[in-house]
């Protein structure tokens, strides 16, 4: 019966424990104190399994299998254990391959020792190795250097959890506490089982509620939140050079990088930087309430240093000003980087800013006849299909004159196709520089000019553009080595409803032919075309 009972609490610790591996790991990730102690729990589950089964085998470690099964996992909890309570206290602590060694290193031994105890009998004395045996005939020398091994690291660990209980901080004791409270169970019935009072062995079944309130400690104390981190570790680490300095200006503290950056600046500094004046070595850093300003520093090799420094008031428990905390970055590099993008953004708004200018002259020139300069026929019927919309769009007149060089073929002929050439670059000139704001003045053709006029009616345009022709006409024009007298013909046509571009400089066309037969050198308007409704009635 009693037996039966103690296979059962073996038993039911072992799936506590496994249960507590397995949840364990899987929330590993939250903090290494979990993941440690789903490995202790691993070892513990491994540890009650090999004593349930001894036990319903009624065998009470009177193998060498036995015991290496029972000793192995006893190991693991011990060191395991010493884990536990460094990544409980640290929580960036992590297993070195170092510290893994020297650990392994006295399971070994016992793996080793228990495989030879029959011919040295060092473990074990010679009249058998089980609880009952022991305690007749006494414990071995190395089994009571394995127990003296055991219960060290143990004390190193909890050593380590009562100091940091008694003088850690408030919020993080009862963790610690509960992580000791945990331990009591084990140690208490371990002793006892160590000098013979319980039988057997019933130390897994305290370790057995030492994980299971250590996983409770944990995951109810949100231990990324509560594990012990010094400030002090925490402001060694900061890569921000940091330094307080009292009322005076003088260093008070400062972490190892101001202490390599001022250094940096300042080769021969003393040993003891701190009392040293901050002023006589950052130059001349403004101390104010809050404030945040960049200086620039040079060093011994006369290398220039950007800092951006920040400023705060320090206070003490009276709230009186005590001094100041500055907090310094090196910005150089990034100045750098700063300077040298802006540099290229310069470099690419200026090729942007070409490319629109030559966009904007391809454009223009698309537009733009390349002997004269003026609009061509393109942009030509553009601008009159847009200027007739807008004048039948707001019942404005509109008319067009279509010019034409008189003689112009005797001018090619008498005098070459260059002299032909500047003259119809001079009376180009001429045109535009007489036509008004608003007109469109383009070369249609050969020596043909039109001229739009928005906003004239067909008399008013006859009047404008020979006003052009008298104009053209008393000026010379230079082509050839000779003076030239130039002289045109225009049909003037205004804009009648429903005409579209084409028929409207038809009309205009025709009108100059008019002209031309007249005699040249005239402007002719053309005849309205007659109302349809009136030849009706």
């Amino acid at each position: 019966m009693e037996s039966t009972l103690l296979t059962l609490l073996f038993l039911l610790s072992t799936i506590t424990a496994s249960a507590v591996a397995v949840v364990g790991w899987r929330r590993r990730r939250v903090t290494h104190a979990v993941g440690t102690l789903a490995v202790v729990a691993a070892a513990i589950a491994a540890w009650a399994a090999t004593d349930a089964f001894l036990i319903a085998a009624d065998v009470l470690a009177t193998s060498h299998l036995a015991l290496t099964a029972k000793l192995l996992p006893a190991c693991a909890v011990t060191a395991g254990f010493f884990c536990l309570s460094q990544a409980v206290l640290d929580r960036t602590w992590r297993l070195s391959r170092r510290t893994a060694l020297w650990l392994a290193v006295e399971p070994a031994l016992i793996v080793t020792t228990v495989a030879s105890d029959p011919w040295h009998h060092l473990l074990f004395p010679p009249t058998g190795p089980g609880l009952q045996d022991v305690r007749q005939s006494g414990i071995a020398p190395l089994f009571w250097a394995h127990t003296a091994y055991s219960y060290t690291l143990l004390a190193i660990g909890l050593a380590a959890l009562l100091r940091a209980w008694m003088r850690g901080p408030r919020s993080q004791r009862e963790l610690y506490g509960l992580v000791l409270l945990g331990t009591v169970p084990p140690l208490l019935i371990n002793v006892l089982s160590t000098v013979g009072f319980v039988r057997p062995h019933l130390t897994p079944l305290g370790f057995c509620v030492t994980v299971v309130v250590g996983y409770w400690a944990l995951v109810r104390r949100a231990l990324p939140e509560l594990v012990s981190v010094e400030r002090s570790h925490l402001f060694d680490m900061i890569s921000d050079m940091v330094m307080a300095v009292d009322c005076s200006g003088r260093l008070l503290d400062l972490n190892p990088s101001a202490e390599r950056m001022l250094r940096d600046l300042v080769p021969d500094l003393p040993e003891r930087l701190a009392g040293l004046p901050v002023t006589g070595i950052l130059g001349d850093p403004p101390l104010g309430d809050d404030m945040e300003t960049d200086s620039t520093v040079t060093d011994v090799n006369g290398r220039r240093v950007d800092l951006n420094v920040r400023v705060s008031a320090l206070r003490n428990g009276q709230d009186e000003h005590v001094g100041w905390a500055l907090v310094t970055r090196d910005v150089t590099a990034l100045n750098a980087q700063r300077r040298e993008l802006q540099e290229t953004n310069d470099q690419l708004r200026e090729q942007v800013r070409t490319v629109e200018a030559l966009r904007a002259d391809l454009a223009e020139q698309a537009v733009r006849d390349t002997l004269t300069g003026l609009h061509n026929r393109r942009f030509l019927m553009e601008s009159l299909g847009r200027e007739m919309k807008l004048a039948a769009a707001e019942g404005t007149p509109l008319s067009v004159a279509l010019l034409d060089i008189d003689h112009f073929k005797q001018i090619n002929d008498r005098y070459g196709h260059t002299a032909g050439d500047q003259v119809l670059m001079r009376f180009a000139k001429l045109l535009g520089g007489r036509v008004r704001q608003g007109d469109v003045l383009a070369r249609y053709g050969g020596e043909e000019f039109v001229v739009v006029l928005p906003g004239a009616t067909g008399e008013q345009a006859q009047a404008r553009v020979d006003e052009l022709r008298q104009w053209v006409t008393a000026g010379r024009i230079p082509a050839g080595g000779h003076t030239l007298s130039v002289t045109f013909s225009a049909g003037v046509a205004a804009l009648d409803a429903g005409q579209n571009p084409g028929e409207l400089l038809h009309v205009a066309d025709e009108a100059l032919y008019e002209a031309k037969r007249a005699g040249r050198n005239r402007v002719q308007l053309a005849a309205p075309e007659p109302d349809p409704s009136a030849a009706a009635a």
